[in-house]
């Protein structure tokens, strides 16, 4: 049975398209409550992974992130979040199971500990990256060349109408991904010995993907 089961999943993933994330476009987020009043805000900047899609449904989806990158806007508490009473490994997993009723059901590992967590997904799109018409652009280029003065302000690390070729998304099919959904710091031992009231028990994570074939 489980031979079965095996052949129809990869059956379902080798008619699957395959999207290439743009990581200038996607984040991977968390929020914790401190206190048990308000939520501290962290994203972590370096991450990759693959998408498959397939008739609007998540038929595979593996991540990494490198938990050394967080960032929750205050030097000091960075450094004590990397710190092995938080994280004892550099890296964190995620590795899709199956999709169902928007939902994924997904293993995710963290200080070397795999537990399964379901994330509700949103889709957007699929759409034709406008970028792609090199007609139009042309039409709406100014008189003059704004690329041509150097260090422009307008042009640096913006997204903008001219083709900066700064961009992963390029296809005629760009999708949004969103997923949400919530895990137990003490299911993977992190900060196991500081209370709920101080640090919340539990920590919402919120990965926006986007993606193009």
């Amino acid at each position: 049975m489980k031979h079965i089961f095996m052949f129809v999943l990869l059956f379902i993933i080798g008619y699957s398209k395959e999207y290439m994330i743009d990581i200038s476009h996607s984040s991977v987020s968390f929020a914790i409550k401190h206190l048990s009043v308000a939520d501290t805000i962290g994203v972590f900047r370096e991450f990759d992974g693959k998408l498959f899609i397939d008739n609007n449904k998540i038929t595979k989806l593996v991540g990494n992130v490198k938990l050394s990158s967080i960032d929750t806007q205050n030097e000091a508490r960075d450094e004590e979040l990397k710190t092995k009473d938080f994280f004892s490994t550099n890296e964190a997993k995620l590795e899709s199971l199956y999709f169902k009723n928007n939902v994924l059901y997904s293993n995710l590992t963290i200080n070397g500990i795999k537990k399964e967590v379901q994330f509700k997904v949103k889709i957007t799109g699929p759409i034709r990256n406008p970028s792609l018409d090199k007609n139009k652009m042309q039409q709406n280029k100014n008189p003059f060349n704004a690329t041509d003065i150097p260090n422009n302000p307008l042009t640096m690390n913006k997204d903008s109408d001219l083709d900066c070729g700064c961009y992963v998304s390029y296809g005629d099919n760009v999708v949004g991904v969103e997923l949400k959904g919530s895990i137990n710091r003490f299911d993977f031992n992190i900060s196991p010995k500081t209370p709920k009231e101080l640090l919340g028990e539990y920590a919402d994570i919120k990965i926006i993907l986007e993606a193009s074939n």
